[in-house]
């Protein structure tokens, strides 16, 4: 399955994971101190996370409960705004790759 393909099954998958992963595979790995590269691996972890927690919103807005994951989605977008610093992803990279 290529990355294409893994895109289509998860539509909501967020900017920071489709950006690296078409990068990396057009491009190959970034050059990065390890500090950098974990912090891109946590970035990736937490944008997969919050597109698992929308397709489960997703699932639930015609149930009473709809609102249940609200704060969990709250809390791992400020992890991932704590990372990122609200920076697009490709000046995101460009500040990973200079440090």
């Amino acid at each position: 399955m290529d990355y294409i393909q893994l895109i289509g099954l998860f539509p909501n998958m967020k900017p920071y994971a489709s950006y690296f992963g078409e990068m990396a595979r057009n491009n190959g790995q970034p050059r990065l101190s390890d500090d950098q590269f974990r912090r891109l691996m946590n970035i990736v972890y937490l944008d997969g996370k919050l597109a698992g927690i929308d397709c489960i919103r997703s699932k639930l807005k015609k149930v009473a409960e709809d609102h249940r994951f609200d704060m969990d989605y709250f809390k791992v977008n400020s992890q991932l705004n704590d990372l990122t610093g609200c920076l697009e992803p490709g000046a995101l990279m460009d500040e990973m790759i200079r440090k």
